[in-house]
């Protein structure tokens, strides 16, 4: 029997019985159900279901009585009515699923924490594609600047973009229009009370669209990603922050 076609049969989605049932029809032409079995040792009422699944999904075919003769089906026909089957199929799910969403309500609001690094860049990069209108980023972290460079630059090409820094050094690490806040926003975002001494530094802060908001902290020397989706209070703190920047 031909293992590597076994192998690709399985990863085309086959399971054990099929792929060794077609493999074997393949290598024999056209075979009995018995001869099946002799070749793979798969139990012979095995077989038969195995079979009769095989021609449902029109691999096989058969001809004959007593015994039944199997053989494979013209293989290019086999896998061109598999690739419409499959295509139609996707279509009809995506519509189904399409419908779904549109109809299915809003959830309020989604939080949830991003614990290693690769979560907390595939957030960043998510945000940054989905973003349509505005965008607010807090930023105490040069390498944040650096990193995405070129990724803010086409955000501010797009959007309405307010990157609104800690101190006027970081200012150094980019080319961009820059802000800086007033002592609410030091007070507020950059150096919050936290209590029972533990030492919490905001690297990062992303408000996107009145909508999305994604905070990125330092707690103890770990690193630490809240994402908030549908935030109830995001508009009214767009508000409140745009009043207090200033440009650098």
């Amino acid at each position: 029997m031909n293992e590597e076609l076994v192998s690709r049969l399985k990863k085309f989605g086959m399971n054990e019985y099929e792929a060794k049932v077609y493999s074997s029809l393949f290598e024999l032409r056209v075979a009995s159900a018995r001869e099946v079995h002799d070749l793979t040792s798969i139990p012979r009422g095995r077989v038969y279901e195995t079979l009769d699944r095989l021609m449902e999904k029109r691999f096989v075919g058969c001809s004959g009585a007593s015994p039944v003769r199997y053989h494979v089906n013209d293989v290019a026909k086999t896998f061109e009515h598999i690739k419409t089957d499959t295509m139609s199929a996707l279509n009809e799910l995506s519509e189904y699923l399409t419908d779904l969403e549109r109809d299915r309500p809003a959830r309020l609001t989604q939080a949830y924490e991003l614990q290693n690094a690769h979560a907390i860049e595939s957030q960043i990069r998510l945000m940054f594609q989905r973003a349509k209108s505005e965008m607010i980023i807090f930023c105490d972290d040069a390498e944040f600047l650096k990193r995405y460079a070129f990724d803010l630059v086409d955000l501010q090409k797009r959007l309405d973009l307010y990157v609104v820094l800690r101190n006027r050094k970081l200012a150094e690490n980019t080319s961009l229009k820059c802000y800086l806040g007033g002592r609410e926003i030091e007070n507020g975002f950059f150096s919050p009370h936290v209590p029972d001494d533990r030492s919490i530094k905001l690297r990062l802060a992303i408000y996107a669209d009145r909508r999305d908001f994604l905070q990125i902290v330092e707690d103890s020397g770990d690193v630490l990603g809240i994402f908030l989706s549908n935030d109830l209070f995001s508009g009214y703190l767009y508000h409140c922050i745009l009043d207090e920047i200033k440009p650098i």
